[in-house]
């Protein structure tokens, strides 16, 4: 099938595509609805090398291990243990799940990102409570800074401080509405398109889908009657009975009626 051909069909089958598309749509939306509404909060650290004897580069290719490091070592279970041991203020009830579920929560909280051989690191903590949010990056930021965390550096070759401290969203930022609703329609359109591609002839459902609905708007254009309209150009007669004149009134006594019946000759029956 060729793009001309393809372009025919989905002109013809544009309805099929907008059904699909919209289902899509539809999922989409149900499926960011029902997710918590959280807040983010993000901060910046900043990685310092001693570089007394070694030259630019190499600092920056140890400031781009180290960054790398710290963003992987924050996403472990070992990291959060060690988040719950430290003397930091935050709900510690948060995670009060199982091993495998705390981690799995913790992993949907926090995100960390290294800059390479900047030696930033971008934190990023997300929370349904915007105050807690900032409650857990202070703890985080601390933590690495301590040198209490997973990783272990030498005070004397690193130092890590804290650039940008923890800014709390003012509105929730997971899910993302917008992106998640332009996924779901590139996905349904792309489905569509798909679906018609594969199966270019209409289903008998599509056939019968159509048919009913010519049907029922036949029996609406039946059903639907233009209401009568009088003429405006009709004699009207208000004049009542005591208006006429005498000598155009006729009166005739009443008619005696007789009955007939079908005995006798055909006067008889004609009333004769």
């Amino acid at each position: 099938m060729d793009t001309k051909d393809f372009i025919k069909l989905f002109k013809k089958r544009r309805a099929t595509v907008i059904t699909i598309t919209l289902f899509f749509v539809i999922i989409g939306l149900i499926i960011t609805l029902i997710q918590p509404l959280k807040y983010s909060a993000k901060s910046r650290l900043l990685i310092l090398q001693s570089n007394n004897s070694t030259d630019a580069y190499t600092v920056s290719k140890s400031n781009e291990y180290v960054g790398g490091l710290i963003s992987e070592v924050i996403y472990s279970g070992s990291f959060l243990d060690s988040l719950e041991a430290s003397s930091a203020t935050f709900d510690r009830t948060y995670f009060n799940g199982s091993y495998k579920d705390n981690v799995k929560k913790w992993g949907e909280t926090v995100f960390a990102r290294s800059s390479g051989s900047t030696g930033v690191i971008d934190v990023e903590i997300y929370h349904t409570n915007p105050e807690e949010a900032k409650n857990i990056a202070n703890a985080v930021n601390q933590l690495i800074i301590s040198g209490q965390s997973p990783y272990k550096f030498d005070a004397n070759q690193t130092k890590i401080s804290i650039i940008d401290e923890p800014v709390v969203s003012s509105f929730p930022t997971k899910p993302n509405i917008p992106v998640n609703l332009a996924i779901s329609l590139l996905a349904g359109f792309l489905a569509s398109c798909s679906y018609i591609y594969l199966f270019p002839k209409e289903r008998i459902s599509e056939k019968i889908a159509k048919e009913l609905f010519k049907e029922e708007k036949i029996i609406k254009h039946q059903a639907y009657q233009a209401p009568k309209i009088v003429p405006e150009n009709l004699p009207i007669f208000t004049q009542t009975i005591e208006e006429l004149p005498l000598d155009t009134l006729e009166i005739t006594e009443p008619e005696v009626k007789t009955a007939h019946h079908f005995q006798g000759n055909i006067s008889n029956v004609l009333g004769e």
